[in-house]
């Protein structure tokens, strides 16, 4: 709220155990495929790993590019 958006507008990426309540409250919460089994079943969708353009990969997943 405070920047003026809504839940249902956000995404947010994550591969830790530290991330998994980010991925639950966001409205598209994307794991790195490299993530724990708890951090992956935490989130609505698993991109590939890491190494290999995580971000652009789940933005062109979910038609934003």
């Amino acid at each position: 709220k405070y920047f003026g958006f809504d839940l249902e507008e956000t995404m947010s990426f994550g591969d830790g155990g530290n991330d998994i309540n980010m991925l639950r409250h966001v409205a598209i919460g994307v794991a790195m495929g490299n993530a724990s089994e708890r951090v992956k079943q935490a989130a609505g969708y698993v991109t590939t790993s890491v190494d290999n353009d995580v971000v652009m990969n789940a933005l062109k997943h979910f038609n934003i590019i």
